[in-house]
């Protein structure tokens, strides 16, 4: 759902945020500068990305035991269907059997003119050699599971490779891009507290944050992301943005 809300409704999730950054800074009498614009409209006062792509460790598993199955088959069917011995015997089965695929694969391929995609994809590789092509493609999708592995053996570093539960990644992160701008909008840290009474958030930053949490799906308790992302804060997040512009006027010669 996360992902639903991050690609297909970005523009509107953009303006929730903005109104909700908005209320967050009015007792401060604080308003955030021009909202950037984008083709698709107005940008969003932060980014609302996720920094891991799985809900959990057993998530993360799942894909990965898939891909490592993946990439062991199709290594071990790559290197059946093709030899680079000439002269032995298994060189020699691949040749009988080679114009035999493709002739089978030429027979079952659709004849008429072809509207979808997939067919005419599947009628090319059968004109072209279907076994050969095949191989070929095997061979890309072998290429690109070796570079999903990678890329998750690199997220499993970073987020899943801990002797005690993973943090809700996407929540702190969250919470730090939202503390870091309260933080530069008001010149003061963002503060955590809970009412006696009803035990919501009481300050304008959690009360903000649930209210981010609430629109991104986030289902975690605003306090623990809230207080770990105020720990993060440092002097210059408390410092205003620098209007680099405006020291290359001055290098650039605005005088006589």
């Amino acid at each position: 759902m996360q992902d639903n809300i991050a690609n297909n409704d970005e523009p509107d999730v953009a303006e929730q945020l903005h109104a909700i950054v908005e209320r967050m800074l009015k007792p401060f009498d604080v308003k955030l500068q021009q909202r950037a614009s984008t083709l698709l409209g107005q940008s969003a006062p932060f980014d609302f990305s996720r920094p891991n792509e799985h809900d959990s460790k057993a998530e993360f598993q799942r894909e990965m035991a898939v891909v490592e199955q993946s990439l062991e088959h199709l290594s071990e069917l790559i290197e059946l269907l093709s030899s680079s011995d000439d002269t032995g015997e298994h060189a020699e089965t691949l040749r009988r059997v080679r114009p035999i695929v493709d002739y089978k694969l030429f027979r079952r391929s659709p004849r008429s003119f072809v509207r979808d995609p997939i067919k005419l994809v599947r009628k090319n590789v059968a004109d072209v050699g279907g076994y050969t092509a095949s191989l070929f493609v095997l061979m890309d999708l072998w290429s690109v599971m070796e570079d999903r592995y990678q890329e998750l053996q690199s997220q499993k570093k970073e987020f899943w490779n801990l002797p005690h539960r993973a943090p809700d990644h996407y929540a702190r992160a969250i919470a730090l891009r939202l503390a870091r701008l309260f933080a530069k909008e008001t010149r003061q840290r963002p503060t955590v507290g809970t009412s006696g009474e009803t035990g919501d958030p009481s300050t304008s930053f959690t009360r903000a944050l649930k209210e981010v949490f609430d629109l991104l799906e986030i289902q975690t308790v605003v306090r623990s992301p809230a207080e770990w992302a105020i720990e993060q804060l440092t002097e210059d997040d408390l410092k205003p943005n620098v209007n680099h512009l405006v020291n290359f006027g001055i290098m650039l010669g605005k005088g006589p």
